[in-house]
């Protein structure tokens, strides 16, 4: 801040002055102080004028990139939020349709059993417990025609060597 040195004469007749306009010499003395600064606030201007065009304009880019990248921040995040947001409902939605398949699934298959059932279809367990019987008989019958086919083949190997015989001895006689 500028000072200003007093004479004794100057000082003397400023304060005379103030005192035939009535303002106070504290006063005074601000309003020429504001003045001067003004004045070289001017001349400042004036001689750094292209310099500090350059700072500000320079100022300016920096603070347009920042909220340029604060704005495509909050758009980016604001995205991400929506993209979860979408996805927690679509897995939330695909949920509920397997589960509303899985009980139109259970309940086709109860409908077509009882049908079935009706009709008189044997259940899977049956064909099982039937095919086992099937195949228990048919060993059975197989060891049966087994016994049976053993004694019937000795019996007629045992005529067909009697027979064998009796025509070797009638060539014989």
């Amino acid at each position: 801040m500028a000072t200003r040195k007093r004479s004794g004469a100057s000082g003397r007749a400023k304060s005379s002055s103030s005192r035939a306009t009535g303002i106070p010499a504290g006063m005074m003395e601000g309003v020429q102080q504001i003045w001067l600064a003004g004045m070289g606030a001017l001349a400042r201007a004036q001689r750094d004028g292209p310099a500090a065009f350059h700072d500000a304009v320079t100022e300016g880019l920096k603070l347009l990139e920042r909220s340029r990248s604060g704005a495509g921040q909050l758009v980016r995040d604001a995205i991400d939020t929506a993209q979860g947001s979408m996805q927690a409902r679509i897995d939330s939605a695909m949920s509920q349709a397997n589960e509303t398949w899985d009980s139109l699934e259970t309940l086709f298959q109860n409908r077509v059993q009882r049908a079935l059932m009706q009709i008189g279809v044997p259940t899977a367990e049956e064909v099982r417990k039937l095919t086992r019987r099937v195949a228990d008989l048919n060993e059975s019958v197989k060891a049966l025609s087994q016994r049976q086919a053993t004694p019937r083949k000795r019996g007629k190997a045992r005529a067909a060597r009697a027979t064998r015989g009796s025509t070797r001895r009638r060539r014989r006689a």
